[in-house]
């Protein structure tokens, strides 16, 4: 069997077709009638008559051949992590004892640099009662939804006048997990009941109001002891926390290509950010769900053509496991306006507003900013991609001056650098 480089793949509409090796053929018949006509003996008839069985030989050879071939597909993982190596494999067998020497397979798979799936095709030779293997095995280093797959296979007759087409369709999906990670202080505030503004809380037993104060009990935990009042009441006192469950955060994901490739820039800069957006936001819908807060995510998807926004509201952290996949292999080509997104959230139900966003612009900040008036707290998480930027410095500087104004506007920014997020 032999693999080479398919230059000139030409696929094809219909299942059979001619192809212009038949024009040789033509040329042959039109020496043969000449040859035989010139000389008028047996062999010039036994030469004209060769040349007449040619293309029902051919094309009983290659009916033959099509008959023949089978495809085997596997992949050897439905979801990975990313980084993660994924194996896959296409057998093309050769059932017959003819010799199959023009076959092609047109192929998906994941390219080069395993950022996206696109189609290729592979030239074998198979001998008979043979096979053809192709295999590879690839890490994605971003997360979402990767195709793996035989599309068609082509066989040729033994002189290449017909060409068949075999319909495969067979395909499969890896969908690559995002990485599971935790961003230390990161401030959370929210709207009580009566929709009075406490104190700005943060991730951790503390993020809770104290609901009441009463005596120490064995088995309290020795940090909520209220010290001064213990000391007054000459007994020790123990702080209690009200439950965060009936308080609601809404996750808001900025997805898309916000950046525009060009000199200087990190090529896959867009994937790159997507990908940091994704992780910082299942961080955020974890940290609400674990505290018992209804948590909902919103994010956009263009994969099936216009892009669509999803509202998902999770009540417990299996749910948000559940819709993970999905959540994973959500892309958006172009970003949507932030003040699209912002008029998602329910009113009077997500109190606590979480923005993730790797690219900031005047839009944006003037959308956070009008949030806190519709009675309404708002953070903001940025991750900074400024090494993939080609100028950082001024990046920076742009950041600052929206980071102020944000701030001014009562909006909690949280700035999430890529050394913390990459170099743990």
């Amino acid at each position: 069997m032999k693999q080479k480089a398919g230059k000139r793949f030409r696929p094809q509409k219909r299942g059979f077709r001619v192809t212009g090796y038949a024009l040789i053929w033509v040329l042959l018949f039109a020496v043969a009638v000449v040859f035989t006509q010139a000389l008028r003996n047996s062999v010039s008839y036994v030469f004209m008559i060769a040349v007449l069985l040619l293309p029902p030989l051919d094309l009983f050879y290659g009916l033959i051949a099509r008959s023949s071939v089978a495809v085997d597909f596997s992949c050897d993982k439905s979801t990975a992590e990313k980084s993660e190596p994924v194996s896959f494999m296409i057998r093309v067998k050769n059932r017959s004892i003819l010799p199959l020497p023009f076959t092609e397979a047109e192929l998906t798979t994941p390219d080069a640099s395993a950022l996206d799936s696109r189609d290729a095709n592979v030239v074998m030779s198979i001998a008979p009662l043979s096979s053809f293997v192709y295999s590879r095995t690839v890490s994605f280093p971003y997360k979402g939804e990767y195709s793996c797959g035989v599309k068609n296979v082509y066989v040729s007759s033994l002189l290449r006048f017909f060409r068949f087409k075999m319909p495969i369709g067979q395909r499969s999906s890896v969908t690559v997990l995002p990485r599971r990670i935790t961003v230390d202080d990161i401030p959370e505030r929210y709207i009580n009941e009566t929709a009075s503004q406490t104190s700005s809380p943060f991730f951790g037993n503390d993020s809770a109001e104290i609901a009441e104060i009463k005596g120490y009990l064995p088995g309290d935990p020795m940090r909520n002891i209220h010290w001064k009042l213990s000391t007054k009441a000459q007994e020790l006192m123990t702080k209690h926390f009200g439950s965060e469950s009936g308080l609601n955060t809404c996750v808001i994901a900025d997805h898309g290509a916000h950046y525009t490739v060009c000199e200087g820039m990190r090529p896959d800069i867009n994937e790159y950010c997507d990908d940091a957006v994704c992780e910082i936001c299942c961080f955020a819908v974890t940290s609400g769900l674990s505290k018992g807060r209804r948590t909902s995510l919103i994010c956009s998807d263009s994969r099936g053509g216009p892009a669509t926004v999803s509202n998902k509201v999770f009540e417990f952290p299996e749910s948000f496991e559940e819709y993970l996949p999905f959540y994973a292999a959500c892309r958006a080509d172009v970003p949507t306006d932030a003040a699209v997104l912002l008029r998602y959230p329910e009113d009077g139900a997500d109190n606590d507003i979480v923005f993730v966003t790797a690219s900031l612009s005047a839009e944006t900040v003037s959308a956070l900013c009008a949030t806190p008036a519709d009675n309404r707290t708002a953070t903001l998480l940025l991750f900074c991609p400024y090494s993939a930027l080609p100028d950082p410095e001024s990046a920076e500087r742009e950041n600052e001056k929206y980071i102020y104004e944000l701030i001014s506007a009562n909006v909690s920014v949280r700035v999430i650098s890529e050394k913390e997020l990459y170099e743990r």
